[in-house]
């Protein structure tokens, strides 16, 4: 199962994606919105995506827009094995 969020924004450039997913990890892209960053939130969401067996990256270019993404490993529940009663 892959779960995407896109924007139409101001975009990251190739060369500071490495940057993204690092601990205290910025990239010289400013916040349109003014807002603050520790540098933690996508390096905590790649060991939480991780640690389930999936995987999380970016796609993106400067001035174009950037697409984060997630897959995580679908596993079907095992069946319920029939209970048999006994009267």
């Amino acid at each position: 199962m892959e779960i995407s969020v896109s924007d139409q924004g101001q975009g990251i450039s190739e060369e500071e994606h490495r940057k993204l997913f690092t601990d205290f990890g910025r990239t010289g892209v400013r916040p349109t919105g003014g807002e603050k960053s520790t540098g933690l939130g996508l390096a905590i969401v790649k060991r939480l995506v991780e640690a389930h067996g999936g995987h999380v990256g970016v796609e993106s270019k400067a001035g174009v827009g950037s697409k984060f993404f997630f897959t995580l490993p679908i596993q079907r529940p095992a069946p319920l094995a029939s209970a048999s009663v006994s009267a």
